[in-house]
């Protein structure tokens, strides 16, 4: 393999300053506690979710450990791409610490809402209704490149299929929870990525 120092300490920098910041977001909204709700999901998908995180997170940490460890499932890529992956590890982990400032005590583990759970629709909020899933999916392909590791792309490409899957039945629930208010909030808003169509047309009608 090639020098991996840089780009291994690169990932740790990161991982670290965000794991910190967001642990202290998790622990004031005591979001550990809702970990153990009844999962209306199903088992099978809450398992599969489990698992691919789990094989996600392990073969990074691995990686940080001993990049040797991980040489069986990397493949070559010329050096310049991954550091190319700089830039949306960067943008992803920005993305995640803005979301998890606007959302505040309302962040939770499971599909279900919190009693006093409110509606935020500022910061990222206002571009896209899951921000912190966006930011995850943008930031796993700066790790996937800067790694060029099959094994982690892999994991990380179903771990955010599955939450994908899983993301209408909370949103379900968020209707259940606001009414017409999160229906008219998703025809605003895209769910992972901009309505590029509302913001042309927003632009267009600031100019008549």
């Amino acid at each position: 393999m090639n020098d991996e120092t840089p780009f291994r300490i690169l990932l740790i920098f990161v991982s670290v300053v965000q794991t910190v910041i967001s642990l202290r977001y998790l622990k004031k909204a005591k979001a550990g506690s809702t970990i153990f709700r009844r999962r209306e999901e199903g088992i099978l998908l809450s398992i599969a979710i489990v698992v691919f995180y789990l094989a996600y997170g392990v073969a990074v940490v691995t990686y940080f450990l001993n990049p040797n460890w991980m040489a069986w499932s990397a493949f070559v890529v010329p050096s310049w791409i991954r550091w190319v992956g700089i830039v949306p590890l960067l943008f992803g982990a920005f993305w995640i610490i803005w979301g998890l400032h606007h959302i505040g005590d309302n962040i939770t583990v499971s599909i279900k809402t919190r009693e006093d759970h409110a509606l935020i629709t500022t910061g990222p909020y206002h571009w896209v209704r899951h921000p912190l899933y966006a930011a995850g999916i943008i930031e796993s392909v700066g790790v996937c490149l800067m790694m060029a590791n099959w094994f982690v792309a892999i994991s990380a490409g179903l771990f955010w299929t599955l939450i994908a899957l899983r993301t209408p039945m909370e949103e379900q629930k968020l209707i259940e929870k606001f009414g017409d208010k999160y229906c008219r909030y998703m025809q605003r808003v895209g769910r992972f990525m901009p309505r590029i169509d509302r913001a042309v047309n927003a632009k267009n009608q600031g100019k008549e």
